[in-house]
């Protein structure tokens, strides 16, 4: 089977979430037999090699703004692929969704990811917010198969337009730890700093983390980890936070080692956003054996099952200070927790099941009649 995928800004991943589960994905299904090429936004990848461990990649233009970056590439890389020899077009989060009825037209089949309930993000207006509202009805009719990576999304999707939709978890690569080297650049020692690593957005909540951890008296410091995308304001206003804490440092992004390194060495993890999908970043730090701190919103309980770690009230900087404050006094308890993590981590999240899955469903797809 050929399968064209898009909905992203193309492997190997540099940021954000739907990169990261084509990176993993994509190779495990050419292994199982797929011919799959994924397609890739020009102004993020510097570099163009023509395959990614078995991976075709094809570089399109984008408009490289906030609003049209994503429905200028998808909409260019539909045409494209909906008149080749793809038996599959499979599209990756919920504004992406709006083109899949298009290469129906062609006789094609589609499928359609969703990441996340997108239109609940803080980061888009209200025009946009409709729109993604606008893409989440139309999903019911346009694609022949849907796949939610939460359990929420899937009984959302029941509970408002009564479709039944496929549930996929997001998977996580196993690593092992490294030692504290290119890091302490930083001024960090091992076990020494609480870590948040994901995208710096009004969503993740970075400005409630900074200001909780202000009034809290430790020697532990926060470590930041992640870059803006297309939220330099924000960006601006978390920084702007922490001026005045030297315990509290921005790294920028990390990739690969040296983002294993931050994982392998800290005290624990913190999430505290407002929205999520399936959170990678989760099951990566307890991939590390590293106990997490999150808020109590769904997609994160679900992960951590109320054992795997522990949780906040979303939103709610008093209660956020207590529960920090509650882990950085128990380091015992959250060492023991985080054993925990890593063992159910490698159990129930592993990029081979996600792939079979996945693979299964194409096949599906491409035998039945009645799509």
């Amino acid at each position: 089977m050929k399968v064209a995928m898009i909905g992203l800004r193309g492997i190997p991943a540099k940021s954000g979430g739907v990169e990261h589960v084509v990176e993993n994905l994509a190779p495990r299904l050419v292994k199982l037999g797929a011919e799959v090429t994924v397609f890739c936004r020009t102004p993020y990848c510097k570099d163009r090699p023509e395959e990614y461990k078995g991976v075709k990649l094809k570089y399109l233009p984008t408009i490289n703004t906030k609003h049209l970056e994503a429905i200028t590439h998808t909409k260019l890389a539909t045409f494209n692929s909906m008149f080749k020899d793809y038996d599959l077009i499979h599209y990756h989060a919920m504004g992406n969704a709006i083109f899949s009825f298009l290469p129906r037209l062609a006789g094609k089949k589609t499928i359609v990811t969703l990441h996340g309930l997108d239109y609940q993000r803080e980061k888009w207006g209200k025009l946009a917010t409709l729109y993604l509202k606008f893409c989440e009805k139309v999903i019911k009719h346009f694609p022949n198969h849907v796949i939610s990576v939460s359990k929420k999304i899937k009984d959302h999707y029941i509970k408002k337009f009564g479709k039944e939709i496929e549930f996929i978890p997001n998977g996580v690569e196993l690593n092992k730890p490294k030692k504290l080297v290119k890091l302490r650049k930083f001024l960090i020692r091992k076990n020494n700093y609480i870590l948040f690593l994901s995208r710096i957005v009004p969503e993740k909540n970075v400005d409630l983390l900074i200001n909780a951890f202000k009034k809290i008296n430790t020697d532990l410091k926060l470590v930041i980890v992640g870059d803006a995308t297309h939220t330099d304001e924000y960006m601006k206003k978390c920084k702007d936070l922490a001026k005045r804490d030297n315990r509290i440092i921005f790294t920028g992004p990390l990739y690969d080692e040296d983002k294993f390194e931050a994982f392998s060495n800290a005290r624990f993890f913190v999430l505290p956003s407002t929205i999520e999908g399936m959170p990678i970043v989760l099951l990566e730090a307890m991939s590390f054996g590293l106990c997490p701190l999150v808020s109590d919103i769904k997609e994160n309980a679900d992960v951590i099952e109320g054992k795997y770690g522990f949780t906040f009230k979303s939103n709610d900087e008093k209660d956020l200070i207590k529960q920090l404050k509650t882990l950085i006094n128990n380091p015992k308890k959250t060492a023991q927790v985080g054993k925990l993590c890593k063992t159910m981590v490698e159990k129930h999240y592993q990029w081979d099941a996600v792939a079979k899955q996945t693979f299964e469903l194409y096949e599906k797809a491409l035998t039945s009649k009645k799509n």
